[in-house]
């Protein structure tokens, strides 16, 4: 983070005129607790209820109803970027009420991982009856460097694999980042499951930290625990309880903030470098002894600007099946913000690559899924479904994002699995049904229908339910190919309900008089996606031939149309190319044709093939002058 001793206390006397909090159409923030003092991170007992670690090193805890103060950790150093900075509990809380911590001290010159023992109520999830016990620190880590009032990390978290991982900064010292034998700039994977019961101030070696599958666990030091390297100050991340991927937010220098996916093999795990100080996000930024080692690039490079100062991590998302759940189409969202700006945006991975997520409704921007959290220091997918953040300011906050409560839906019907030719319109509607949360049909409510892809839609928004419940409209294929979606939505619900299979076939020419490039844009279900095609041309103005998969302009019954390509054999499976037209569903063909062949001539092209679920197809007919 950036929270020098010039920044803070302007940031703190601004505090008033901050942004209202806005989330997208149907959703709603719910304030679960106020008046925290600078909470700066947040975990879950494994019974639902939530503990609270605030700066200055209480540590609250809440129940869903009420909160309450359990204890204080001892000797935390305060100021910029000190503090109690993590908390996480043990999965195995219930039993043996172990808590993790992350911190400034001011004991010595380092910072500490502690674990501490909380008794009382362990597994009741009503109860705020905890107590921390301060007789029973164990150190876990307690030299990790801390000469720099920043970059202290800190993040600790148990992921689905048991092993407790922990983020560290680079204590303002860069190119220690690149040197795995020293706790500065790295990511942690330890085994904390055979710690002893009860408190000591002796750490434990890093041979007995080593769960023994970790990328250099073969190694007689500290780089043991080592999963990731060259990070700057990789204050928040979060593990995806589903896969066991991490997200790592690493705060910048004075170019970038950077958001960094660590992949979780379940067989031998790897050792990521992320860069720092060669690079900062997507950009070169400084050197180090040696050349640049291979580093991996992050899955998102934020341009510092616009007060995108310190990049805050969020959640994978996971719906759990919760009340709260978003919704489908959030699922596997990256969500990550900034503590400036306070925006919260959203990835979502396309072909293997994260770009930002399309905009829903009432979103503030086409970027900022959310905005007006500012000073937020973390954000956590709850097995609710909701996203829960605290919020370090003056009067700190426990909060939740959440869906508006049960919701109309709006429900697929029909007419999704069409294609047509370019430029026509689908044969049939796209129907859906408006139905209230108890599943009723819901007549004359509103419907706002939307396409992407090369289509238009006969209706203007809103369009109104019939005494079935259900709206439709009709969708033309544009004069390009590809697939198309028709999404609906309602008032209050901004979650798309989708069509699907809706395609606009399209034959395409290009080239000159003597090299033709002739495309075919298809879709098919048949398995192989193999289309047989025959290929005609004919000079324009023939009459049409009429058939049952609809008119075809280049008959070839007619002498002034050729047929130059025959994968289907009416033909006598001619191919001018030599190589036949048959498409994996789409095709490609080149043809190299003699010089003054076609010089002046203006020729019509379409073609018919063969698939193996819808049967004889055909592609739209494209006219050509050349």
């Amino acid at each position: 983070m950036r929270l020098s001793a010039t920044i803070l206390p302007a940031l703190l006397m601004g505090l008033c005129s901050l942004p209202a909090q806005q989330v997208p159409t149907g959703f709603t923030i719910d304030t679960l607790v106020s008046s925290l003092p600078s909470p700066l991170d947040f975990c879950w007992l494994p019974d639902g209820r939530i503990l609270i670690c605030n700066q200055a090193g209480q540590i609250t805890v809440y129940n869903g109803a009420s909160s309450a103060t359990i204890g204080t950790v001892p000797s935390i150093e305060t100021g910029s970027e000190k503090g109690l900075l993590s908390i996480c509990a043990d999965p195995l809380f219930g039993t043996n009420g172990y808590i993790y911590v992350w911190y400034s001290s001011t004991a010595d010159a380092f910072m500490h991982l502690d674990r501490f023992t909380v008794t009382g109520d362990l597994a009741n999830p009503n109860s705020n009856n905890l107590t921390l016990s301060t007789a029973t620190r164990r150190v876990i880590l307690g030299n990790a460097a801390d000469s720099a009032f920043n970059h202290n990390g800190g993040t600790c978290r148990f992921g689905p694999d048991g092993r407790l991982y922990l983020s560290i900064g680079d204590d303002a010292s860069q190119c220690q980042a690149q040197n795995v034998t020293t706790m500065q700039g790295a990511l942690l994977r330890m085994d904390v499951s055979t710690l002893p019961a009860g408190g000591s101030t002796t750490a434990p070696t890093a041979t007995q930290l080593d769960p023994g599958d970790n990328p250099l666990s073969t190694a007689t030091d500290f780089s043991q625990l080592v999963l990731c390297s060259g990070l700057r100050n990789p204050y928040r991340f979060n593990v995806d309880p589903t896969t066991g991927n991490l997200y790592i937010a690493d705060v910048g220098q004075n170019s970038q903030e950077e958001l960094d996916e660590y992949v979780y093999n379940s067989g031998a795990l790897t050792l990521a470098n992320y860069g720092w100080p060669w690079r900062e996000g997507t950009s070169g930024y400084s050197s180090c002894t040696g050349s640049q080692p291979a580093v991996l690039g992050p899955m998102v490079g934020v341009p510092q600007g616009g007060s995108w100062l310190s990049i805050m991590g969020g959640p994978r998302y996971r719906n759990f099946g919760g009340q709260y759940g978003f919704g489908a189409a959030y699922e596997n969202s990256v969500f990550y913000g900034d503590y400036y700006s306070g925006h919260i945006r959203r990835l979502v991975q396309v072909g293997g690559v994260w770009q930002t997520a399309a905009a829903v409704p009432g979103q503030p921007s086409a970027t900022n899924w959310g905005q007006g959290f500012n000073n937020y220091t973390g954000l956590q997918n709850g097995l609710d479904g909701a996203l829960y953040f605290v919020t370090h300011s003056g009067s700190g906050t426990l909060k939740r994002i959440r869906p508006l409560g049960p919701v109309n839906q709006v429900i697929a019907v029909s007419g999704g699995n069409q294609i047509v030719p370019a430029g026509e319109p689908f044969p049939s509607p796209v129907v859906v049904r408006l139905e209230d949360p108890n599943g009723n049909p819901i007549v004359g409510g509103p419907v706002s229908f939307t396409v992407t892809g090369p289509a238009t839609l006969s209706t203007t928004n809103p369009v109104l339910t019939d005494g079935n419940g259900t709206a439709q409209t009709s969708v033309t294929a544009t004069n390009f190919g590809g697939a198309i979606t028709v999404n609906a939505t309602t008032p209050g619900n901004p979650t798309p309900t989708p069509t699907s299979g809706l395609f606009s076939r399209k034959l395409t020419l290009a080239g000159t008089p003597t090299l033709v490039v002739l495309s075919i844009t298809n879709s098919t279900t048949a398995v192989p996606a193999t289309t047989p095609f025959i290929l005609m041309a004919s000079q324009p103005g023939i009459p049409p031939l009429m058939t049952p998969i609809g008119p075809i302009c280049t008959d070839p019954a007619n002498p002034a149309t050729i047929v130059f390509e025959d994968s289907i054999g009416i033909f006598g499976n001619i191919s001018y190319s030599g190589t036949g037209a048959i498409g994996t569903p789409s095709l490609t063909k080149i043809y190299n044709v003699p010089a003054g062949v076609l010089t002046g001539l203006r020729l019509s092209f379409q073609a018919v093939g063969f698939d193996g679920v819808r049967g004889m197809i055909r592609t739209n007919c494209e006219t050509r002058q050349f």
